[in-house]
């Protein structure tokens, strides 16, 4: 017999296993490189000439409108009514929301909102729907239920929210 690692002697069996696993190891090892390659090849071919068949993706139409009713069929009616003021004075700005009450440009928001241009001769800019901005000043506020009444100026068009009992439409 002869003698392998560390003087542990091997035989003929031994080697031979061995050598199967390093061939076997190394026939793997090709086998991944030449797969691999092949696979790089048809599909940098696929790449280059659009491949086997043609694919169209079907256009999209128009997305459809919101339902007449629900939530979002209310959310759209009530859009071009919503208003955002964006308020400055006593050295802090304030954003808020409102509502518009007539054609004539009163608007509905908190009183909160109003506050640092009360307070001192501050500015309010309402930026409509449409992206339209105008200026506006306070026509009224009550503290106590956190309402005030603001005139925007310069502003035609303007599209009033209907309000009434929440059961009918």
């Amino acid at each position: 017999m002869d003698e392998g690692i560390e003087g542990i002697p091997t035989s003929p069996d031994v080697r031979r296993r061995s050598r199967t696993r390093r061939t076997l190891v190394a026939g793997a090892l090709a086998l991944t490189v030449v797969s691999g390659a092949a696979g790089a090849l048809v599909g940098g071919y696929l790449e280059r000439t659009g491949g086997v068949e043609t694919v169209q993706l079907a256009r999209p139409g128009p997305p459809p409108g919101p339902p007449p009713g629900g939530v979002a069929g209310t959310a759209a009616r009530a859009l071009p009514s919503v208003v955002t003021l964006r308020v400055t004075g006593t050295g802090e700005e304030v954003t808020g929301t409102g509502l518009v009450l007539d054609t004539g440009g009163r608007i509905l928001t908190d009183s909160r909102v109003v506050a640092p241009a009360v307070a001192a001769g501050g500015r309010i800019t309402v930026t409509f729907s449409s992206g339209a901005t105008a200026r506006a000043t306070v026509v009224g506020r009550d503290t106590g239920y956190d309402l005030a009444v603001v005139q925007v100026h310069g502003v035609r068009g303007l599209t009033p929210l209907r309000l009434g009992p929440s059961d009918r439409n």
